[in-house]
């Protein structure tokens, strides 16, 4: 691997252990390291080569994973394929870099697939330390067309190989509380709700008049950032240089006035008193992508069941996820395309996973059958494949780059230096570029 990418992948290291991972709950992140080995079907399978499928496949996959999701892909792939045996090591995310990055640059005991989440996917994708999936041994080329863009573009390297692909897609939502909705606007419906959310000013004022009810108008400004992230207009590298997008600007405005007037609960994302907000009466929305409905509304809703929506905001976004490629130097390839295959391209199974989990997941045909299914209790019966789809058409901007996870990291410091006063908005601006530039020397700033 190219040295600069070395480094690039060590920078990345050190960050990620700062942050709590995009597309994984906090309580998957927390599980510590371990080993799964897939269990094997009781029933027989036949012999043989059917439906280009190679039954007789065999082989020891070891993957590495951030999350937990991959290994409830394996019983249904070993009804297909009994004798590829799938070991799964689950690695905290904000460990994963700092173990992976040693173990590819020895070129000893990689694993034959491993993850990479949002945050610094884009150092993966573009390190060539995954194979290009649009190759042979490989095939993805043959059913991308089913795979939302969003997925296949965070996976595509620069020069336009297909290095990792995704079972996930994560279009997000305003989760708001249908009650208090009535209670104060006098309307419950996602699409009236949304209305009075169509821009960030008049979502604001919005907020002022829950708070006058008494009720806190977010759980958190940095839930407002993942939305805020798809509005700009530019990503925050463009061609080597530091891009403070203008619109990114304005948002410090507007977490000050979140804080300023107590619009939010003033914590983090994934604090016990954040979370604990989803079974009180006095937060009246989440915004979050589709893991935040399914690790955090919908596993905590208890009390609260059945009083949630989803509507959308003032624009539509998209963030987190994690993908997926094959090492380049994998001994067991045929076998590790059988398994990144069914995960992320075979739409059944696609369709009968997010059934059983509630995720929104990368194949299109399975999230439209699913669409017409029926819906989630913890929303009232709102069908998160419709209203996913249609975010989705919508195309939310996509902003992704190499140097995200850190870049965040550091624009969230200065935003929360602003906003509480220690810093002017001058200040906290060059703080940033600052923290930016201590992080990535090679990038330009001006």
């Amino acid at each position: 691997m190219k040295k600069k990418m070395l480094s690039l992948l060590l920078a990345a290291a050190m960050c990620v252990g700062a942050l709590a991972g995009c597309g994984q709950s906090q309580t998957q992140e927390d599980t510590g390291e371990q080993t799964a080995d897939a269990p094997q079907p009781a029933a027989e399978t036949d012999a043989g080569e059917t439906d280009g499928v190679d039954a007789d496949l065999a082989a020891e996959l070891n993957i590495w994973s951030s999350g937990e999701e991959l290994q409830r892909f394996v019983e249904g792939f070993n009804q297909i394929y009994p004798n590829i045996k799938v070991n799964i090591t689950v690695i905290p995310n904000t460990e994963f870099l700092s173990k992976l990055t040693p173990v590819i640059s020895s070129g000893q005991d990689v694993p034959d697939i491993f993850t990479g989440e949002s945050d610094y996917v884009r150092y993966l994708v573009n390190a060539g330390v995954w194979d290009d999936l649009s190759q042979a041994p490989y095939s993805a080329s043959e059913a991308l067309e089913d795979v939302w863009d969003y997925v296949k573009d965070v996976g595509t390297d620069d020069t336009g190989a297909i290095r990792a692909l995704s079972w996930q897609t994560t279009p997000g939502s305003v989760i708001y509380r249908r009650d208090l909705a009535e209670e104060v606007l006098g309307v419950s419906e996602p699409e009236d709700v949304a209305a009075y959310l169509s821009d960030y000013d008049k979502m604001l004022e919005t907020a002022a008049v829950m708070k006058e009810a008494g009720i806190t108008m977010f759980g958190s400004w940095e839930d407002v950032m993942l939305m805020a992230l798809s509005y700009r207009d530019q990503p925050w590298v463009v061609d080597g240089k530091l891009v403070i997008d203008p619109k990114m600007e304005d948002f410090l405005d507007i977490v000050k006035t979140i804080q300023e007037n107590g619009y939010d609960l003033n914590v983090s994302e994934w604090d016990p008193e954040w979370i604990a907000g989803v079974e009180g009466d006095s937060v009246f929305c989440y915004i979050l992508p589709t893991w935040g409905y399914s690790f955090v509304i919908k596993a905590n809703a208890v009390n609260t069941m059945g009083k949630w929506g989803l509507c959308e905001g003032p624009n539509p976004y998209i963030n987190g996820g994690t993908w997926l490629g094959i090492y380049k130097d994998s001994p067991n390839k045929e076998a590790a395309w059988a398994f990144l295959e069914y995960v992320t391209l075979n739409s059944e199974a696609l369709q009968e996973y997010a059934s059983e989990y509630g995720e929104y997941v990368d194949c299109k045909s399975a999230n439209d059958k699913l669409a017409q299914g029926e819906g989630e209790e913890t929303l009232a019966g709102q069908n998160i494949y419709e209203f996913y789809n249609q975010v989705m058409s919508e195309k939310p901007h996509v902003t992704i780059t190499e140097y995200d996870g850190q870049i965040n990291s550091a624009f969230k410091t200065a935003a929360k230096a602003y906003a509480t006063g220690k810093l002017s908005k001058e200040e906290a601006i060059e703080q940033f570029k600052n923290d930016v530039a201590t992080n990535y020397p090679e990038l330009i700033i001006e």
